[in-house]
């Protein structure tokens, strides 16, 4: 049957389409001899094995081929440290000799990907439809996203807390796209964060124009470095409390692991 592709607009055959690329979910997956460990924050989920990668029918065989070659391909491979130089400091893993608008538009394809799916995990994206349209008609052209459209901060997860995750067990943590609201100088932004390969992403749907630290760290405000500064895992509040949760599951025995 004949449906809409989301991106260039015409009737065809859809894919089995991924927001997060499926490669990500394919090495969870073999990490954990074809299953990985699901947990939930309802209350009453069980943590439990699942193969499920979050994806629905969305793109036509064209469009997603278009994506995975012109920004997929170069966001992952610099995630994995094969693109350009990357060098860890005190202050955050640098890296240079990269082009950051088009990292930039690789974390707005994924978000834009996951804000018009159709899957139950990226229902938390809920954004104005011209914001959507300002990214889609990018993606067609196969343009970088905007610089001024709205702010992309990545960060670098790591765990110091003694008996903590390590570098490989957080590079194989995925959690679904959660809100936020901030207060900044009296103005009030909106934000969608996501986690996968070890890095800790939040798009503000508007710019952020100030010398905080926000903008500091601003993906693209720099043509060919960035920086990704460090963050504990544990003071991610929405996932430490979904830490707990799963963990006081475990004890009452509320657990399919």
């Amino acid at each position: 049957m004949l449906k809409k592709c989301q991106l260039c607009l015409c009737k065809s055959e859809l894919c089995n389409s991924h927001a997060i690329p499926d490669s990500v979910f394919r090495s969870l997956f073999k990490q954990g001899n074809g299953q990985a460990i699901e947990l939930s924050s309802g209350e009453f989920i069980p943590n439990r094995k699942s193969q499920d990668s979050w994806a629905t029918a969305q793109l036509c065989s064209e469009c997603e081929v278009k994506l995975n070659i012109t920004y997929d391909q170069y966001g992952l491979n610099l995630l994995r440290g094969k693109v350009g130089k990357v060098v860890r400091h005190e202050d955050g893993v640098h890296f240079s000799n990269i082009d950051s608008l088009k990292f930039k538009s690789f974390v707005l394809s994924i978000f834009w990907r996951g804000a018009v799916s159709e899957h139950e995990n990226y229902r938390t994206i809920q954004v104005a439809p011209r914001f959507l349209e300002l990214i889609r008609s990018s993606l067609v052209r196969k343009d970088n996203v905007s610089k001024n459209s709205c702010t992309v901060i990545v960060q670098r997860l790591m765990d110091t807390t003694e008996g903590g995750f390590d570098e490989s067990n957080l590079r194989n943590f995925v959690v679904s796209p959660f809100p936020r609201k901030y207060e900044v100088r009296g103005q009030f932004y909106s934000s969608i964060s996501m986690i996968f390969l070890g890095f800790y992403f939040e798009i503000f749907y508007s710019p952020i124009r100030s010398s905080d630290k926000v903008s500091k760290f601003a993906l693209g405000s720099s043509r060919t470095t960035y920086i990704t500064p460090y963050i504990e895992i544990t003071e991610i509040p929405e996932v430490f409390d979904l830490m707990v949760s799963s963990l006081r599951k475990e004890h009452q025995g509320l657990s399919n692991v």
